[in-house]
């Protein structure tokens, strides 16, 4: 994928081959382009299935090219973690990072979510979703949301070592995680200290990935960028090293004691998600984050038989902005990066699917609108809201507002926290280059969209009824439902009725309109993994030599968890990585009878 910064922040669609759909203005959508012939169709076919399959491992070299102990594949926040506790553990250690840039999507990520039992939480006594942190009845809960479809030792493992993991990193890898907020309840979304910008609250971990990977390489680990694994090696009974391509050529690397896989998911690699996580397909409209989980550590697993945990999972949040439909055979999800300007359409307006049916909204902060929990992480909210436009009808919600909204994104008037306030960081700021331009302010984005008709732009509603592709009166009928229970001061909707305070008559041209979907951060079904995190076979048994961190591993949300209920999954997905890259290098240590320095 060849894709440089500026186009991917500027929100292009990556490849595929469907063209984009939506002109600018009240423009119909564009039809889609003919493909060919059958020969044609019959290739893209093919190549679709190919880019799902199974990657064959090389055969042991005659001659090694070069030898590490422990093999680090990805230098994300799991790769990194990995790489700094087992170089305080005394292992010769290589971290191998197929991009330029070092650090993955991890460094575009913000907060470390997580349910307590570090020493911040217990200091301000909190536990999701009560308090006192007790792992068995934290397990109970969790594997309820997943339809008790998780693996509970597995499970019971995260939550063990998740609290370790955060005071590790804060005793030993020299981290900075401090409570989000005051309350009781920001000790479940940590921060890394100095990271949240006074003016608008924007947090990337930028700098705090690059102070990790100072510290790994502290530690004696070894990091390489542009060194892109092809493949493991595999003699039959264990995996012993990997086949390397660098700027230097082919090379085979030995790992004396293993190789740890921390590359990610397959969330933007399209044809593996249509094979391992059809139903929450349908209701992806993009990836939010950068184009680097394409799933090619998970099917070099599944090359040396490895199975797999977590199908039609994900860890998704709302306001997925549909830029286009794709094609059968496109093998790649289009990126947006989570905060472009989608904050609008992420608000509570009228919202309605495609049989003109309300959609349920629920709001963030430390409640879950209708229903009080002063514990409750802002992120199920979130998640829960993308878990209900992703099972819509064709995976899709339709938004209106109308051109009252600039001035309520500036007031922030539904209160909304993290991803939905609209953002605009001051020139003064004191972290301003730490932010990237196109996230400082939320116009940018925004604009972008209404100027590629992705957001329909209307002088009526019933121009914007048929730009958007209703059928004829569903959209006009709901408004006029909606303006009537606005001047009522009472919802028609049937669960999760509006306070009379959100409901805003939409009364004022232009109208605006847009179709959103499922923004997944990362896939949720990968290589199955024991509480050790070596990676398991189709027979049941550990694969020698091979072990995976989340997002390469899977199962952490269960089967059939199309957000990754609770929080996208237990720490969602920046703290996730963090600790299955912490939990595997345990593994090893485990295995090799060594602890911590």
């Amino acid at each position: 994928m060849n894709i440089d910064r500026r186009t991917f922040f500027k929100g292009a669609l990556l490849g595929g081959t469907a063209a984009a759909a939506g002109l600018a203005g009240c423009a119909p959508k564009a039809e889609m382009a003919d493909t060919g012939g059958s020969d044609a169709r019959d290739k893209e076919r093919e190549t679709f299935e190919a880019a799902a399959a199974p990657i064959e491992p090389a055969s042991v070299p005659e001659n090694w090219d070069e030898e590490a102990e422990v093999i680090v594949v990805g230098s994300g926040a799991a790769g990194i973690n990995a790489a700094i506790r087992l170089g305080q553990a005394g292992y010769q250690v290589l971290v191998l990072e197929r991009n330029m840039e070092l650090n993955g999507n991890s460094k575009h990520s913000s907060v470390f979510s997580n349910m307590g039992g570090h020493k911040a939480a217990e200091e301000r006594k909190f536990a999701y979703p009560e308090y006192p942190y007790d792992v068995d009845r934290i397990l109970e809960y969790v594997m309820s949301c997943q339809q008790q479809t998780g693996d509970p030792e597995l499970v019971r493992a995260m939550l063990v070592e998740g609290p370790k993991c955060i005071d590790w990193m804060n005793e030993k890898a020299g981290a900075k995680w401090v409570p989000m907020n005051p309350s009781p309840a920001g000790a479940g979304m940590l921060e890394w200290e100095g990271m949240s910008t006074p003016t608008n609250g924007i947090n990337v971990n930028l700098i705090p990935l690059q102070l990790l990977t100072e510290q790994a390489q502290k530690d004696g680990a070894e990091v390489r960028a542009n060194s892109n694994v092809d493949t493991l090696v595999f003699d039959g009974g264990a995996v012993v090293g990997v086949k390397v391509t660098d700027e230097e050529g082919e090379k085979f690397i030995h790992a004396t004691n293993c190789v740890i896989l921390c590359a990610g998911g397959m969330e933007v690699n399209r044809a593996m998600m249509a094979k391992y996580s059809a139903t929450t397909l349908q209701g992806i409209a993009n990836i939010a984050t950068p184009p680097n989980g394409t799933g090619e550590c998970i099917r070099m697993g599944q090359g040396v038989g490895a199975d797999l945990a977590g199908y039609d999972s994900t860890g998704a949040f709302d306001g997925g902005v549909w830029w286009r439909d794709y094609d059968e055979f496109d093998t790649e999800m289009d990126c947006h990066i989570n905060k472009d300007g989608n904050q609008v359409v992420r608000q509570p307006w009228l919202r309605i699917n495609r049989d003109g049916n309300r959609v349920p909204y629920i709001g963030t902060s430390a409640r879950v609108y209708p229903y009080v929990n002063d514990a409750s992480p802002s992120s199920e909210g979130l998640c829960e809201t993308a878990a209900i436009e992703m099972s819509q009808p064709g995976g899709k919600t339709y938004c209106i507002f109308d051109s009252k909204y600039e001035q309520l994104m500036l007031d922030n008037y539904f209160g909304q926290v993290i991803c939905r306030k609209g953002k605009i960081l001051a020139d003064d700021d004191p972290f301003y280059d730490r932010v990237p331009e196109y996230l400082r302010d939320w116009h940018t984005g925004f604009n972008d969209m209404v100027e590629a008709g992705v957001i329909r732009k209307c002088d009526t509603i019933e121009e914007l009824e048929a730009a958007l592709g209703l059928r004829e009166g569903v959209l006009v009928d709901n408004v006029e439902k909606w303006n009537a229970a606005c001047a009522a001061g009472e919802d028609y909707a049937a669960t999760y009725k509006y306070p009379k305070e959100w409901l805003l008559a939409l009364d004022e041209p232009p109208y605006y309109g847009a179709i959103v979907g499922g923004h997944v951060f990362g896939s949720k079904c990968g290589l199955k993994v024991n509480p050790d995190m070596q990676v398991i076979s189709t027979e049941g048994a550990p694969i020698p030599g091979l072990y995976a961190a989340w997002h390469t591993a899977g199962g952490s949300a269960g089967e059939g968890n199309p957000a990754g209920k609770p929080l996208t999954g237990v720490f969602a997905d920046l703290g996730l990585a963090f600790v299955g890259g912490y939990m595997a290098a345990g593994g090893v240590m485990k295995k090799d009878g060594r602890t911590d320095a």
